[in-house]
This record gives C-alpha cells, structure tokens and sequence, in this order.
C-alpha cells in the first residue's frame, strides 16, 4: 500500500511534515477525508455521464429528468467537499499552514471549484424543466461536457498541489 502512495517510502519529503508520513501505512485523517470526498464527486461525475450517455430518441424528458437527477447529486458532492475543504483541519488548509508558498494556488483551487459549483447550480436552473419546450438533448450534453472537463482539470491540479506539498497520490481519477 506504501508504495502506491509514495515515490521513495523511505526517505522523507524535504518540508513535508511528521502528521502527514505515510511510514506506518495509517493516512492522515485529512487526506483519508479529502480522498473519500474525491471519490464520491467523481461516482457523481461518472453517474452524470452514464444519464448523459443514454438513448434520446422518443424520450428526451424522461431522459432529462435522468440527467437532472444525476446533475444534483453531482451538485451535492460538491458542496459537499467544499464544506470539507473549508474545515480548518482539512488537507488544503494543512498544506496552506505548512507551506505557506502554497497559498496562492490553494486558493485558486478553491476559486475553481466555486466557480464550478456555481456553473453546476445555473445549468441546474436553466434546464428545469418545461413542458412546452423543446429539449435540445445535443446543447445539454455539450454544456455538461464542458464543466465535466472543468472538474477534471480542477481535479488533476488539485492532486499535482496534493503530490507536490506533501508526496502522496490521492489515488482518484477519472
């Protein structure tokens, strides 16, 4: 288990701090948080894609009300791991304490992930919906693909800060 969560298991990371040594193989509690929290957001992307994915024709609201539902709980995980973020012992802000150089793009990470939390929540509301309009399943799936690869990306520099301040891979991925 060691070595998939560090380079060099036996030699410390010059700045890297005794809570966050992986020597035993136990994880600090914040990145065991900010792990699972990774993983939830990401089952919630996947289930998001697979509503995306499915068949249109002859049933685009049902297919709709699909997408929505899986666009919420993707909208939740995300709240989710930003209130956890926020915490004062969570990994971000352990990182940021630790290395204070570090700052500056743990709050760009964090603008990132307001910003796609905000994207979320409006495409949430313009799709709510309606009756007497058509759905333009096409439009809906470029748009969701285009905060898919946000995420992603806000994901990827997340976990390079993550593995550059402290060596440990957090192991999630698409």
């Amino acid at each position: 288990m060691t070595s998939e969560l560090r380079d060099t298991p036996t030699e410390p990371v010059p700045g890297e701090q005794a809570r966050l040594r992986i020597g035993s193989g136990v994880l600090d509690p914040a990145v065991m948080v900010s792990r699972a929290g990774r993983i939830d957001t990401m089952g919630a992307l996947h289930a998001l894609e697979d509503a995306l994915a499915a068949p249109t024709p002859r049933r685009e609201r049902t297919w709709l009300h699909r997408v929505l539902a899986a666009l919420d709980v993707l909208g939740a995980m995300l709240d989710a791991q930003a209130a956890g973020d926020d915490e004062t012992n969570s990994l971000l802000n352990e990182i940021r304490r630790d290395d204070p150089r570090f700052g500056p793009r743990v709050h760009r990470l964090r603008a990132e992930q307001a910003d796609l939390r905000m994207a979320v929540t409006s495409l949430r509301d313009q799709l709510a919906p309606d009756a007497a309009a058509p759905v333009d399943t096409a439009d809906i799936r470029d748009r969701l693909a285009s905060i898919a690869r946000r995420l992603r990306a806000q994901r990827a520099r997340e976990s390079d800060l993550v593995y550059e301040a402290v060596n440990i891979d957090l192991g999630v991925s698409d």
